[in-house]
């Protein structure tokens, strides 16, 4: 039976394996640091909302800053433990005091976050960890402040446990999201690769590159919102720059992408006016001229053209694409349309990529398939060229270069420096007579053998007929090199260990009558050198022909 078989039940194992991986995600019954034992919070904090406080060490007076003044009275339950909390966008101060409301100056200062900025007014992203002393009495008293409006919070969830339980907790909440990140980062990559090797092996698939580096651009900037990347970027600023410019940095490569997998689609005018445009916003932006908030507003607005205009643009050629590319942007579509509605309709809070993540990853997944596809039919294609240019090219008995491969290497030679050796067995037919095809080629073979013995580049160009090609060899040196052939066949017709089952067969002899000649004056090609070459080897076999007859 088939789902007997080894592969079945490996297959069936490993799908096992990944339900009971997922499942142990899930299922936190029983766990000394599940959700709802760790993300214990913090009830009855007692807040004060104040705009432009006095003094205020951040900000410059002209602009409004908006703080918030949280404090709670320390129990016996809190001292020693962690308080957590996320902040956007927002410097943090935390103080052990003795009354509510904004500390007095003589307030212990037990933690700070954000550092004083030369450009913009966003000390970043973090999720922050205050620790509180065992001897710690009074109230604990927290200032959070921001200059924007839209990130100001009246209060926010604290929680409260030991270091490693909130950050087990917070690692869990991010599991899913941080995978996904993981994966898409894996996928861009592996794109790279495919196009690195592409490269080499001359295959056309620009858009593994394009799309490789939106896939890691894309995974960076679906990374900054998560607890995860605070581990990542040990400074919160770089979090926000990484963001920021990665988001920017998106759409541009998109573009790319799309002129890779649409034909004649052309975006230039396109990409350097919205390149433009983002080169403005971030000017705006960090010379404090406009916020975040407005130049993002900016950036959403003019995407949305931009996604309008290639919405049709790839619609008029989308008969033209690939099938798997249209598939996987038909798959892509229903995916954001899913997530759109999700949105509108079931929940608007919590994290509303998820459904456009797995889009993309399965997106991602059908396009390094189509890209490893590419690269295996051109090796096989590249494998079949190199077999054919065998075939073509090379004896198969010998394995020596043929007519052919003489024709073609000849070309290479410089005519001036080219000198040409002409040979042709003497005793062919009558091993055949005698000893049959086997005997004739395993003389052949032999011959090749001794003739590579001696000259690096040899030919066979006919049943017993062979060439040897030289570069820069004068009259002497053809004579050597003729005389060292002799020898060879000697050592070889004495040894007889070359002639497999026909060692012991005393009339089965190596002879081969051998003719040379050099570049002359006034030679227009080789065939004429290879001429005087065959002329002499002939003059030679007659001399060993008529020796043999007397």
């Amino acid at each position: 039976m088939k789902w007997l078989s080894k592969k079945s039940l490996l297959i069936c194992l490993t799908l096992l394996m990944l339900v009971v991986v997922v499942v142990s995600m899930i299922v936190t019954t029983g766990m000394p640091v599940r959700e709802d034992a760790v993300n214990m919070v913090l009830d009855d904090w007692t807040t004060e909302q104040v705009i432009d406080p006095p003094d205020d060490p951040y900000y410059s007076g002209e602009k409004t800053v908006y703080q918030l003044v949280m404090s709670h009275k320390i129990t016996s339950e809190m001292r020693g433990k962690v308080i957590s909390f996320r902040t956007n966008d927002s410097y943090v101060d935390a103080y052990l005091t003795d009354v509510t409301g904004t500390p007095e100056d003589d307030a212990v200062h037990i933690y700070h976050f954000g550092e004083r900025l030369k450009i913009c007014d966003s000390p970043g992203t973090y999720t922050h960890f205050i620790r509180l002393p065992e001897s710690a009495v009074g109230q604990v008293t927290i200032c959070v402040e921001t200059v924007y409006a839209n990130k100001f919070m009246p209060s926010y969830e604290v929680a409260i446990g030991t270091q490693n339980e909130l950050l087990f907790n917070y690692l869990r909440q991010n599991m899913l999201s941080g995978i996904s990140n993981v994966a898409m980062l894996l996928a861009g990559v592996l794109l790279l690769v495919i196009y690195t090797v592409g490269r080499t092996k001359h295959v056309s698939a620009p858009e593994t590159l394009s799309l490789g580096c939106l896939s890691i651009v894309f995974a960076v900037n679906l990374n900054c919102p998560l607890f995860l990347n605070q581990f990542l970027y040990q400074n919160a600023v770089v979090q926000y720059y990484v963001n920021y410019f990665s988001l920017f940095l998106l759409p541009l490569l998109a573009m790319f992408y799309f002129e890779d997998i649409v034909p004649d689609l052309r975006i230039k005018w396109s990409f350097y006016s919205f390149l433009v445009l983002e080169c403005v916003l971030s000017v705006l932006h960090f010379t404090g001229i406009a916020s975040y908030t407005r130049t993002i507003k900016v950036f959403i607005a003019a995407l949305g053209i931009v996604a309008v205009m290639f919405i049709v643009m790839i619609a008029k050629r989308y008969r033209q694409m690939e099938k798997i590319n249209r598939i996987s942007l038909l798959l892509l579509l229903a995916f954001v349309c899913g997530n759109v509605l999700f949105f509108i309709f079931v929940s608007t809070v919590g994290d509303q990529t998820f459904i456009v993540r797995t889009g993309f990853l399965l997106y991602l997944a059908l396009s390094v398939v189509n890209g490893l596809r590419k690269l295996m039919v051109e090796m096989n294609r590249e494998r079949e060229t190199r077999l054919l240019q065998t075939l073509a090219y090379t004896d198969n008995l010998t394995k020596l270069g043929n007519r052919y491969a003489l024709e073609r290497d000849a070309r290479k030679y410089v005519l001036e420096r080219t000198s040409i050796v002409s040979m042709d067995l003497n005793l062919l037919k009558m091993v055949n007579d005698t000893f049959g095809h086997a005997g004739g080629d395993m003389l052949l073979q032999s011959a090749a053998k001794c003739m590579t013995s001696v000259y690096d580049q040899v030919y066979r160009v006919g049943g017993d007929e062979f060439i040897a090609l030289l570069d820069g060899k004068d009259s002497d040196d053809l004579q050597r090199l003729y005389d060292r052939l002799k020898q060879k066949i000697t050592e070889m017709n004495d040894s007889r260990k070359d002639y497999g089952a026909f060692s012991r067969e005393t009339e089965f002899r190596l002879s081969i009558a051998v003719g040379y000649s050099a570049y002359a004056a006034g030679d227009s090609s080789y065939e004429q050198i290879m001429s005087r070459a065959d002329a002499a080897m002939y003059a030679e076999k007659k001399t060993m022909h008529h020796g043999r007859s007397r």
